[in-house]
């Protein structure tokens, strides 16, 4: 296991490296940057402007500014937002945490209903339950994020129960109070994320209920719930797990229409901001952040999948073994 945490964290390291320089060249090559604006102010000459690209270091080379964004990474910094006039560490912090809030509360809510209804479709396939489970599916990833999120908005207005259109974290973290602020967004980031659980436990239950060793359960005399949750969801663990790492950046990355339209201050709100007033170093610690939330969802679906599967850990100390065996036979020859 430790193996495989030091050999995915070398791989993300590689690839956040890549990541991050493709970002920034292509945010160079776009055009302008957080000063342009200035141009249309009558009031600032084009000397001043040039002045604070030099202050700023933004006329210098390309490649120069990247190494020094990357050397203030790697001091745990991430450099200055133009906008904010404030430590970009700082900002993605603060709502790094608001998103991951939402993100829990969504898959929370996404898992809760996959594995009620699938189990329930698996159990009676044909019936009302495995109706039900595929008009869910259908529904559930065929409408986009925005029009879910427009209908929340409107449903938020007309009835006054939930707060939305905030531009700063929840202060107030009482459980009452939190829940109405993180149900709506977390409703509609976790939506279309019940169609891809639900499809895969319906799926992956139907076809281990169906195996040899949950018959052997069942003549046993165990419960129903037992076989299904003890037994066979365990069988059908290993694909969900897979979607689950896959989602839990796709979470991260993906709350940036659902932050925007429902004002949650978040990572995704605060990448539209960086955006609109071209400030790249914010901009760039979100991309880092995104790629790293990605990177750990990825990371934990590994990690979980051999917790659940003896057979990978076994796959995995026989190729480790047969690795050490090849070192060590010519060594031995020589001797």
């Amino acid at each position: 296991m430790l193996k495989l945490i030091f050999g995915r964290l070398l791989q993300g390291l590689v690839v956040l490296l890549i990541v991050s320089a493709l970002t920034f060249t292509l945010l160079a090559q776009a055009g302008g940057d957080a000063l342009t604006a200035l141009r249309s102010d009558p009031l600032v000459s084009e000397q001043v402007i040039v002045e604070l690209r030099h202050a700023y270091g933004l006329d210098r080379p390309l490649h120069v500014r990247y190494l020094n964004w990357l050397g203030e990474v790697a001091r745990g910094r991430m450099g200055q937002s133009f906008y904010y006039h404030a430590p970009v560490a700082q900002l993605v912090r603060s709502r790094l945490l608001n998103t991951l809030m939402l993100a829990a509360f969504a898959l929370v809510f996404a898992w809760a209903v996959a594995l009620s209804l699938g189990a329930l479709a698996a159990r009676r396939a044909g019936s009302w339950a495995d109706h039900l489970c595929s008009a869910v599916i259908l529904l559930a990833a065929s409408t986009p994020r925005i029009v879910l999120a427009l209908i929340a908005l409107a449903f938020a207005v007309r009835t006054s129960l939930f707060s939305i259109g905030a531009s700063s974290a929840p202060t107030d973290m009482a459980a009452a109070s939190l829940l109405r602020r993180v149900f709506l967004p977390g409703l509609v980031l976790g939506v279309p994320l019940i169609a891809l659980f639900l499809a895969q436990v319906r799926e992956g239950l139907g076809a281990a209920l169906s195996e040899e060793f949950v018959q052997v359960a069942r003549a046993k005399g165990l419960t129903e719930r037992a076989v299904i949750f003890n037994h066979a969801l365990r069988s059908a663990l290993n694909p969900l797990i897979t979607i689950f790492g896959y989602s839990l950046g796709g979470v991260v990355s993906g709350s940036v229409i659902v932050e925007t339209v429902l004002g949650w201050p978040g990572l995704g709100q605060l990448s539209v901001i960086a955006v609109r007033n071209r400030d790249v170093p914010l901009l760039m610690g979100v991309v880092l952040v995104t790629a790293t939330a990605v990177f750990v969802g990825n990371l934990i679906a590994d990690i979980l999948l051999r917790l659940n599967d003896p057979r990978l850990r076994r796959e995995a100390e026989s190729v480790t073994a047969k690795t050490s065996s090849a070192a060590t036979t010519p060594a031995a020859q020589a001797g």
